[in-house]
Parts: structure tokens; sequence; C-alpha cells
């Protein structure tokens, strides 16, 4: 056999052999190249970009309404209520009993939470990174976080990696934030749209239920979607429920607004 007819053997093997392989195999579609899970993140990336963004144009809210608090199950003060807010995390509420006199007002300019009870006649300042409201409502809530669920936002808690489940037993999907050793931080209940936040939970380290709360009732206001009402649970079976009658948007307010003093 002489080379020529060596090499024309070769060459067909060859051709046989890849035809072969390429109908085993078949053609790698893009969708075969992406690494498993990758358009699951996406989405939960995705849906966690487009519920911090909500409501991006509104800088400074008022309102007024009632407050009505249960402490172990069970109902028991309603006080009226009147906020300020202003963006990032300055929030000022003050509550009044049913004859209008002032029972407490709270505050945080961003660095300090403040608190006064006009009735005892208490004073309290401090740093508010790491403060909570549990000494004052019972529930382990941060003051930003009341801020950004009034300004009809949520908050976000650092993680390390986000995933999107299906909720059958609400008609929905709960966007999950963990940290790196996979204990879960944060979930989001949202409608089978993606489009509306229904519940947030938030947890410790442990993985221990911190509060949750509920976007009970929406409303629009110049273009803004703000709650109508919002519920907040502890995991010890204390709550608030905060009614809103009044929503004011963008308007005119001092920074002095959100710092307390013993005589306020």
């Amino acid at each position: 056999m002489n080379l020529v007819m060596k090499y024309a053997i070769i060459l067909f093997a060859a051709a046989v052999f890849l035809s072969a392989c390429s109908s085993f195999t078949g053609k790698l579609s893009d969708k075969s190249l992406k690494p498993k899970g990758t358009e699951d993140l996406y989405e939960a990336q995705n849906l966690l970009l487009s519920l911090q963004n909500r409501n991006i144009k509104l800088k400074t809210f008022k309102g007024i309404g009632k407050i009505t608090f249960w402490k172990n199950d069970k109902k028991g003060i309603i006080t009226s209520a009147a906020w300020v807010g202003s963006k990032p995390d300055k929030l000022r509420i003050a509550m009044r009993n049913v004859s209008g006199q002032p029972i407490v007002t709270f505050a945080s300019d961003g660095s300090w939470l403040y608190f006064v009870s006009h009735t005892k006649q208490q004073y309290y300042k401090k740093r508010s990174a790491k403060s909570n409201l549990k000494k004052f409502i019972s529930i382990p809530i941060k003051s930003c976080d009341i801020f950004s669920m009034l300004a009809g936002c949520i908050p976000v808690y650092k993680h390390d990696a986000e995933s999107i489940i299906k909720n059958d037993a609400e008609n929905g999907y709960i966007l999950v934030l963990k940290k790196k050793w996979g204990n879960i931080i944060e979930k989001i209940y949202v409608d089978s749209n993606k489009n509306n936040v229904r519940k947030v939970e938030v947890f410790n380290d442990t993985g221990s239920l911190l509060y949750s709360a509920v976007f009970d009732r929406m409303q629009t206001i110049n273009n803004f979607d703000v709650p109508l009402r919002l519920i907040f649970l502890g995991g010890n079976g204390n709550k608030f429920q905060l009614d809103i009658q009044r929503y004011w948007t963008n308007i005119s307010v001092s920074p002095s607004v959100f710092v307390l003093n013993p005589m306020d």
C-alpha cells in the first residue's frame, strides 16, 4: 500500500469518527454552556435590584395615623402618631394619647437614636448603628427598617448570596438572602408577578426570627406606591399595627427635626 493510499484511509477514518461524535453529542447551545443555576441567580439579583429601586425619587415624607400595640397577642394601647422621614435613614415618630397629650417621641438622625418619654420625663440617646427599638416597642426592629417600609421600600441586610424560590402556599415567590456560611438573614415575599412585596422577615446570625413586617395595604400618592397599613410582628407574640390616614411626599424638612433634646 503506497503512502497516498495510507493517508486517504486515515482521513476517511477520522471523518467517520468525528461524524459519529457529532451525532452523539449534538450541538452545544448557549444555555448548556451556562453554569447550573445561573438563570436563577440572575433572576434573584434582578428582582432584588428592582425592589431596591422602588420609590427612588421619594426623598422625604411625612404622615399621620394610628398605632395599635399588642403584647403577648393581647390588644393593648392605641395611640395617634405623626412621623417624618428623610433619606437615607432619618426618622422621627411622635405618639399621643386619645386626649392629644404627647406620650413618647423617638428619632434617628442616622448616627444617634433618641427617645423621650413625656409621661415619665425620661431621655435616652444611643449610637444608632447597632441599636434597635426593642426597649421601646418590644420588637427588635431598627428605626432605619421602619423608615424603609414607611417609604414603600424594603430594608436589605448585608448578605453574600441570594436565591428565589416558589411560594406555592401563597401563590408567589420568596427572595432569600443568605450569609456566606449559609444562614438566612432575610426573606422577602412577593406576589406571583414579582411586582409587589407582601412580607419581609429578618433573622439574626443564629437563624432565629427577629421580626416580620407585612405590607397589608398599599396606596398611590403622587405616583409613589406607599403603605396604607403596616403590621410588625416579633417572634415573641408582640406586634404593632400602623394605619396611615394622611401621607405627604417630598416635603421640606430641617435636619434638626431628627435630633431630640431632653426638653423635647
